[in-house]
């Protein structure tokens, strides 16, 4: 399990540090999520829990090729953003993953 999560995290980390200065395609949906420490995923003024997001976004027609910029709270477990990320995959979506501050810098 710890292994697991250690591979996500390191994967997440990988993508952002790949994509992290490449513009965003003209016509290419966005998305952002905010991650919370209650393993909620809000975004759109709706929810939903973290572990099912890739479910919900495939529901919702979320583009294939898409991106998702994830808003993690501060306080928000490692498993939770390892269990978001695996839903995204599970759930079969090819989206381009970075990570955004959502607290201002000091």
């Amino acid at each position: 399990m710890r292994t697991t999560l250690v591979a996500a995290v390191c994967l997440a980390h990988a993508s952002l540090a790949l994509g992290q200065g490449a513009p965003v395609s003209p016509g290419t949906e966005v998305l952002t999520v905010h991650i919370s420490v209650d393993g909620i995923c809000y975004f759109h003024n709706t929810s939903a829990p973290c572990e099912k997001l890739g479910e919900y976004l495939l529901s919702m027609q979320f583009a294939k090729g898409g991106e998702l910029h994830l808003g993690v709270d501060k306080l928000a477990s490692y498993e939770t953003v390892a269990a978001t990320l695996e839903s995204i995959e599970r759930a079969g979506l090819k989206v381009r993953v970075g990570f955004v501050n959502v607290e201002p810098s000091q």
